[in-house]
């Protein structure tokens, strides 16, 4: 294809909706960040669901947020500055954003993504 005609595809599918937007995916050991943890959340009976995902989102150690099935209330994958930084952040999920629960695993190495 000439690449005016792939531009004008890309500009139709933004405009569709269909891309969503871009974004750098950016190594988050080049920050610093080195531990990445996957942590499952439960929030407590009557929790206001809105409420803890607009903290969750003002940290800046959080890669992906998901509202799942299951035990959990939430999965949240997060990349921290050491063993310490994921204490601080799991101490911050419990002390300020109001979580009930929370079961978290290090993640050794990626497989696929």
């Amino acid at each position: 294809m000439a690449p005016s005609s792939v531009a004008d595809r890309v500009r139709r599918l933004e405009s569709a909706g269909a891309i969503r937007g871009y974004r750098a995916n950016i190594d988050p050991a080049f920050l610093g960040r080195n531990v990445r943890a996957v942590i499952d959340v439960s929030l407590p009976a009557g929790a206001d669901p809105a409420e803890f995902e607009g903290r969750l989102s003002e940290r800046e150690e959080v890669e992906l947020a998901l509202y799942v099935t299951g035990p959990a209330d939430y999965t949240v994958i997060v990349d921290c500055v050491g063993a310490e930084g994921l204490d601080a952040f799991i101490r911050w999920l419990k002390a300020e954003a109001g979580v009930a629960r929370t079961e978290s695993k290090f993640v050794l190495r990626p497989v696929i993504g």
